[in-house]
């Protein structure tokens, strides 16, 4: 699992957790997350941190979002049947994916694409958040259905 945090286009942080399959591994992965958020904002810990991801199954599982909202996060709804939304599915995983060589096991993996993200320039990331915020207003506008085209 890949977590890129943004916080109005001026900051980002990564977090990468593996092995990622079942509910209580999202929340295994998010604790460090949460705790790191609350420790870098004292006054307001997760207080208007809003948390986008798609319906996947772990995602949507009923002991993740009772987690992340008893931690004060607001889930912002995805809908059902629209195209990919999240930055990580129209953007990350591309993009690393043809700047990585082949990787001899899962550790040398990890540090590769930690190395890759950490190189991607913030202006990278600025855009690709305006980006998404384009993506969604498309998916507003067109009442949840395929806008894939109309993108410029």
């Amino acid at each position: 699992m890949i977590i890129c945090t943004y916080v109005r286009h001026t900051h980002w942080s990564l977090y990468v957790c593996t092995s990622v399959t079942l509910p209580h591994d999202h929340m295994y992965c998010l604790r460090p997350l949460i705790d790191e958020i609350k420790r870098q904002r004292p006054s307001y810990g997760t207080d208007r941190i809003k948390i986008h991801h798609d319906n996947g199954r772990p995602h949507a599982h009923e002991d993740v979002t009772d987690y992340l909202e008893s931690n004060g996060l607001t889930i912002v709804p995805y809908p059902p049947n629209s195209p990919d939304l999240s930055p990580c599915d129209f953007w990350l995983f591309d993009l690393t994916k043809d700047n990585l060589t082949d990787q001899d096991d899962a550790e040398s993996l990890h540090d590769a694409v930690i190395d890759f993200m950490n190189s991607i320039n913030r202006e990278e990331y600025k855009k690709t958040f305006e980006k998404w915020i384009e993506r969604m207003q498309l998916c507003v506008d067109n009442h949840g259905h395929y806008f894939e085209h109309l993108m410029t």
